[in-house]
């Protein structure tokens, strides 16, 4: 149900004492307030009082201290009632009440709250070890708790919270066995805890957690406040705040949901783990947790970037978890994942009691004057209820109520008979069946607003069941029907609910509400139907949208005749979960609303049928399963009364599903061509188009762009034009398949259409990236840095100016595609650190990555960073590569990654060869991927580079070519790959005196030279040595040898500790063989040892240590 429905934080639960006659009051005074106040909390009960209360460590307490201690808890019943499947017999001096149970007044109540938590003293030990664990190591922790239901998992578990100290927070949130279904339930409810626990911390904590949040999640944490209510209390979306700033709507709003949710969830836990530390998060009845829930689970606890305190404790009904279910499933992949995303992983199974564990409680709670009658009595009970601490409890309240037990008020002692108990009682293993029973004892209208609330959850408004009841009470009782007030009064005087002071009321164990359910029988089905409807009908637009899910699911399952009026509720339903990025559900309310319709559906509502369909496919496509997908989406396609703008969603979704799911870039890039024909784009009449055509396109349409003044490009606003929204989509996709199949002259074709969408049209999501392609353009076909730069500040003004648009795309291709050839290397980390905070708050984890590799490995390692540094970084981002399923980004990141650990590993034996533990070259991992093969060229050319002679790497130089700049042109790793190929000719050159090797490195000298009047100070260092390598060979030794003094001066300001290492070993070569300065030159070939040993390069140490 709701939020509140299901919270209700700060209140203490209390007994409504019930004065209406004389014999509820010999009922109440049966029972100890210790007892009532206990029922929720002992060892016996599954019950995670977080649907209620939260959990909240040290706000108002949920559990009381007798509670805390007892063996026995949920006391299904009151106390004073039979609740055991027993051979009923007439006790002494009994009277009745209409409606009400018998009760035994002559006996004391039994005292459960002084036994304390027997025999789960090792289980105690083990998640206080786990926690000490968590403390001194700050390693997270995963304890998952499996038992039959009643054997006490939930106490066990809750004895945690007195352990963990006032700075820290233990809160936890449970799942409901008939809102199964329902995305994120006791998710939401635990971090719903943790925000009234901030909210009561006051302003102070409330402005600091929205700055927090804030600064990760910017303006992209609409999401979680539609799970989350209690987040809008701290953090205010003010989407209106800035009026110099828009909105984009884009195409496809799936995109890059689940991971737009993976981060946001993270940054909850991160910012909630640093404020409260440490967190112990319970998330209880996790059998009953839905897809979403436990992948959010496995977020949390494989989330690398978290270093605060976390634990994570789940409880689960071991009966109910097979092999087949999703939580075995996912403990599975849980425990596959410990060692790689560092987090410890306990799985602890409580036990029923042993007889030895009865007896003990036996002997606190029925002290005797005779040790054999306690040991008696307690193999009677470990056989009666098979070793259960619920089951045990119950049977001695049945021992109770019936009379069966005698006590001495002189002695204080209790005394029985064996026998006739042995005689008298029956196995209480069915504890649903003994409850039922009972409940079947209450009166007809009682059981009826049982079977109603039931439905409604574990926990529920009085308005709510007020709703249920005035519509549908009088349906199911032959009399008028009574006050639902009245009722609830007495339903908890009998201990079945348990109220607070905001009219929330909850079962008080779940086997109750079992039992409660089964009084429907074969009337189930319509008991769900006719409550879902009256809620859906009765509540407001508003009440319904927030539980709607619930209603849904009542509708559903109770929806057996396949009505289909109620297809339009799946579909809002299923708009929602997408919405929220629950594409297990979206799929399943999907395929619920589709079983719905009939044939007539799609002429009087083709929209609702249309809708159904397209987040089917989605839903889907997102969750891998493209062959369902491609099913709901021919079913669509095969229609004759859609137009193409209808269809165009669905068809958007398989360029999608080929380009990025499938990887088949060019199957993807051929049909957005025909897509975009079939919507007058066409970009070309022959395929494939000529180079030269497509390049002069893209020169007029860069100095069109250029010419415009920079007031045009402020003045734009976004297109409203549906039509051009779906071709600039269209467009983009084919762009980036063309790119990434090395088709140039189609990549010139589609960037320079989108160019002039934007100009023709408006601004639209894609409009900053166009720019951005447009800068790359610029380089590429005109060597026009200028003109890049002016593009690629129109793209970042579009990005700040708009929201909506795909930043993290835009600033990455724009940096490292672009602004790096002229500004320095140094500010790429900055701008990449934008684009990942960008990509990560949107979604965009193709860009992400990237910029996450540029980041750890790409940027470090041409800037010259310590090796060792970027290799500890490298399984960390490779794990996140793996969780997200990046292929492209693990294949770039494996092939670095091996070059990188050839270069420091002191134990590889041929470092020059770009094979290892890491990476081994397969055809079928690049085949047709121009971007890996461009990243394996590079590391293979660098490991030559660095151990074979010079001379072997000219050799290759000459051999490639400009086959990089090729495979990905105008990447800036292309600078550091011109450099060594530029280094390795001229050495070869100088040595040799073969004009071959003058000639290569002349011309990349030259094409350096240009580059190095902007601002790039790298390059300036590499044009310094180039230029001093040109002069030796010259024989310009005087103006050579200044030419290197220069350059080292240049790179020693940067402290590029590789080219450091490499200046100076160039330099001690020049002085040695040129000017024979022996002394010089040994000096030179020690600093150039230095700087290879602290950048990490051992086998280059190896081999100048050689030398001297």
């Amino acid at each position: 149900m709701s939020q509140e429905m299901k919270l209700g934080i700060n209140s203490e639960y209390s007994r409504v004492d019930v004065t209406a006659s004389k014999r509820s009051d010999e009922l109440l005074s049966s029972v100890d307030q210790s007892s009532k106040r206990s029922l929720l909390s002992d060892q016996s009960t599954d019950v995670a009082n977080s649907t209620f209360t939260g959990y909240t460590r040290h706000t108002t307490a949920t559990v009381s201290a007798s509670a805390r201690n007892a063996v026995s808890g949920s006391y299904s019943l009151s106390p004073t009632r039979p609740t055991g499947n027993v051979r009923r017999r007439k006790p002494s001096n009994s009277s009745h009440v209409k409606g009400r149970f018998k009760t035994t007044s002559n006996l004391p109540p039994l005292d459960f709250g002084a036994v304390g938590l027997v025999g789960r003293d090792t289980e105690i030990a083990t998640l206080k070890f786990c926690y000490d664990r968590l403390v001194k190591e700050g390693r997270k922790e995963l304890i998952l708790v499996g038992g039959q239901s009643g054997v006490g998992k939930s106490s066990v578990i809750r004895s945690m919270e007195n352990y963990v100290p006032v700075e820290g927070l233990f809160v936890g949130g449970k799942f409901d066995m008939n809102t199964s279904n329902e995305p994120y339930s006791g998710v939401a409810v635990a971090f719903g805890a943790m925000c009234r626990t901030i909210m009561e911390a006051g302003p102070d904590a409330i402005a600091d957690l929205h700055q927090d949040l804030r600064k990760e999640l910017g303006d992209k944490s609409g999401m979680l406040i539609q799970l989350i209510p209690e987040l809008n209390d701290i953090m205010t979306v003010d989407t209106a705040k800035d009026p110099n700033v828009g909105s984009i709507d884009r195409v496809d709003e799936t995109d890059g949901g689940v991971d737009r949710l993976r981060f946001a969830f993270r940054v909850l836990a991160r910012v909630f783990s640093a404020v409260f530390s440490p967190l112990v998060l319970f998330l209880d009845d996790l059998q009953w947790a839905d897809v979403s829930s436990l992948q959010v689970l496995e977020y949390l606890i494989s989330d690398a970037h978290n270093d605060n305190p976390l634990m994570i404790i789940g409880s689960y009904r071991s009966e109910e978890v097979d092999e087949n279910s999703m939580l075995h499933n996912k403990m599975a992949v849980l425990r596959e994942k410990t060692d790689r995303f560092r987090f410890h992983m306990t799985e602890l199974m409580i036990e029923s009691f042993s007889l030895s564990d009865v007896e003990k409680v036996i002997a606190a709670v029925l002290p005797s004057l005779r040790a054999d009658h306690t040991v008696g009595l307690a193999v009677l009970c470990h056989q009666r209820a098979l070793g259960n601490p619920f089951f045990t409890i119950e049977f001695l309240k049945i021992l109770h109520f019936e009379g069966m037990l005698a006590f001495d008020r002189k002695t204080n002692t209790w005394s029985w008979n064996l026998s006739e108990i042995r005689k008298e009682t029956v196995s209480a293993a069915n504890v649903v069946v003994m409850l039922e029973q009972q409940l079947r004892k209450l009166p007809e209208q009682v059981q009826a607003l049982l079977q109603c609330a039931a439905y409604l959850g574990s926990s529920f408004s009085e308005p709510t069941i007020d709703l249920v009841w005035s519509v549908y009470g009088r349906r199911i009782v032959e009399k008028r029907t009574e006050p639902v007030s009245s009722l609830l009064q007495l339903v908890v005087s009998e201990s079945i609910f348990e109220t607070s002071e905001k009219q929330q009321y909850r079962w008080a164990h779940d086997k109750l509400r079992e039992a409660a359910l089964s009084l429907s029988d074969t009337r189930r089905d319509t008991f769900q139907l006719d409550i879902g409807k009256t809620l859906y009908y009765g509540l407001t637009k508003e009440q319904v949208e927030e539980d709607l899910f619930t209603i849904v699911d009542l509708i559903n399952n109770g929806n057996t005749l396949k009505r289909p009026e109620f297809a339009p509720v799946n579909l809002r339903a299923a708009e929602k979960a997408r919405d929220i990025s629950a594409f297990q559900a979206a799929s399943e309310y999907a395929s619920e609303g589709i079983s719905l319709l009939r044939e007539t559906v799609w002429d009087k509502h083709k929209s609702q049928a249309l809708s159904l369909y397209t987040i089917g496919a989605e839903a889907e496509l997102v969750l891998g399963n493209v062959t369902a997908a491609e099913g709901y989406r021919e079913m669509v396609l095969s229609r004759s009364d859609l137009s193409t703008l209808e269809m165009l969603p669905l068809q958007i979704g398989k360029a999608k599903a080929l380009g990025d799911v499938e990887l088949k870039s060019k199957e993807a890039l051929e049909y957005c061509l025909r897509l975009l024909k079939k919507l007058g784009c066409r970009l070309t009449w022959i395929r494939p188009v000529a180079l030269p055509q497509a390049a002069m396109r893209a020169i007029r349409t860069i100095k069109k762009a250029k010419a415009k003044p920079q007031s045009f490009y402020e003045s734009m606003v976004t297109s409203d034009n549906t039509k051009q929204k779906y071709i600039a989509y269209l467009l983009s996709k084919a762009a980036y398949n063309a790119y990434t199949t090395g088709d140039t002259a189609m990549y010139l074709l589609t960037t320079v259409k989108l160019v002039e969408l934007t100009m023709e049209f408006g601004v639209n999501e894609f409009s900053a990236t166009t720019f951005t392609f447009l800068s790359i353009l610029s380089i590429v076909v005109l060597k026009d840095y200028e003109a890049m730069e002016r593009f690629q500040n129109i793209s970042l003004f579009m990005v700040k100016k708009f929201r909506g648009m795909h930043a993290s795309e835009a600033i990455f291709v724009g940096v490292h595609m672009g602004l790096l050839w002229v500004k320095p290397l140094e500010s790429g980390r900055t701008m990449a650190t934008e684009a990942i905070v960008a990509g990560r708050r949107e979604g965009d984890m193709v860009y992400t990555n990237w910029s996450i590799a540029c980041h750890v490995i790409h940027l470090p390692y041409t800037t010259g960073r310590p090796l060792q540094t970027i290799l500890e970084g490298c399984p960390n981002i490779l794990a996140e590569f793996e969780e997200t399923k990046a292929r492209a980004h693990i294949l770039s990141t494996k092939a670095y990654y091996q070059m990188i650990l050839n270069l420091n590993d002191p134990l590889c034996e041929k470092p020059s060869v770009h094979i290892g533990e890491i990476y081994a070259d397969t055809k079928e991992d690049h085949d047709g991927n121009f971007v890996h093969l461009a990243d394996k060229l590079l590391a293979e050319g660098e490991l030559i580079f660095w151990h074979e002679e010079y001379e072997v790497s000219a050799k290759r130089a000459l051999q490639v070519g400009e086959s990089h700049a090729k495979l990905a042109p105008a990447i800036y790793l292309n600078q550091i790959e011109s450099f060594h190929r530029a280094v390795a000719l001229y050495a070869a050159a100088i040595k040799t005196k073969r004009g071959k090797y003058k000639r290569a490195a002349n011309k990349i000298r030259k094409r350096i030279a240009t580059l190095a009047q902007y601002e790039n100070t790298t390059i300036q260092y590499y044009n310094l040595f180039l230029s001093a390598e040109y002069l030796t060979l010259q024989k310009k030794h005087k103006e050579a040898k200044l030419k290197y003094e220069q350059a080292l001066e240049a790179v020693g300001k940067l402290c590029h500790l590789h080219h450091l290492g490499l200046l100076n070993e160039r330099y001690s070569d020049f002085l040695q063989w040129e000017l024979s300065l022996q002394k010089e030159s040994r000096y030179r070939l020690e600093q150039a040892i230095e700087y290879y040993r602290e950048w990490g390069a051992v086998h280059k140490v190896k081999a100048l240590e050689s030398r001297l």
